[in-house]
């Protein structure tokens, strides 16, 4: 049994876990926001020290991988592939999106249903990435701009949607009856099971090249300087 760390940091608080064949043993969170280059290291040290162990037994990593925040998802991936490579093991890269559906799959489980994880992009522009009940992705994870006929073309599908981008959008859609907005949020157990799956199949990320999944440029905004 492999003994594995999860990073989550595509939001504006992180979490890291450890988990032993899909089961948490120690997971620590941090609530002050956006803080994650200060405390992401002590928070695994934290986690370790919880069940008595160091980072020379971790066996391999798996990161939740955007889309997000970007200079969250910079720290997280950044600090995973430090200990990767220090440690030689292996990199498992989980897309946040993916968790979040998966979450809403397990406390709403519907026939034929698609799941939809969507996150917050800004105005009303949101992140969103379909699967189906084996987990699949029904097309690319995409940066979409919400309008009253953003999920048109599901009239016949159950849609479940889970994540903080239904704040936005449940007033938009509030006669269609076939989208369904849950109160799950990401679930660490899911997360757990889903690095665990991957590592026993050695679906493993490149160490050198691999990088977040952004989908949109990186919010930055410049001083004006006066004269």
């Amino acid at each position: 049994m492999a003994l594995l760390l999860g990073i989550e940091s595509s939001s504006e608080y992180c979490t890291v876990l450890l988990c032993e064949n899909g089961e948490i043993k120690s997971i620590v969170q941090h609530t002050e926001a956006f803080s994650h280059a200060a405390v992401l290291t002590r928070m695994i040290e934290s986690c370790l020290e919880k069940v008595s162990l160091n980072i020379k037994d971790l066996e391999g990593i798996f990161i939740s991988m955007g889309p997000g925040s970007y200079t969250s998802l910079r720290v997280g991936v950044s600090t995973a592939k430090g200990i990767a490579f220090a440690q030689n093991i292996p990199i498992m890269a989980i897309p946040t999106l993916k968790i979040l559906a998966l979450s809403a799959l397990k406390y709403n489980q519907i026939n034929d249903a698609l799941y939809v994880g969507m996150t917050d992009a800004r105005r009303m522009e949101v992140y969103i990435g379909l699967y189906n009940q084996e987990g699949n992705e029904i097309g690319a994870n995409q940066a979409l701009i919400l309008n009253a006929d953003s999920f048109d073309a599901y009239n016949d599908q159950v849609l479940v949607f889970a994540g903080d981008g239904m704040s936005k959008a449940k007033s938009l859609y509030e006669e269609k009856k076939n989208l369904v907005w849950t109160s799950a949020n990401m679930d660490w157990s899911v997360f757990a099971q889903l690095g665990d799956e991957k590592y026993k199949k050695g679906d493993f990320s490149d160490l050198v090249h691999g990088e977040p999944i952004y989908l949109k440029p990186p919010n930055i905004t410049t001083s004006k300087i006066s004269h």
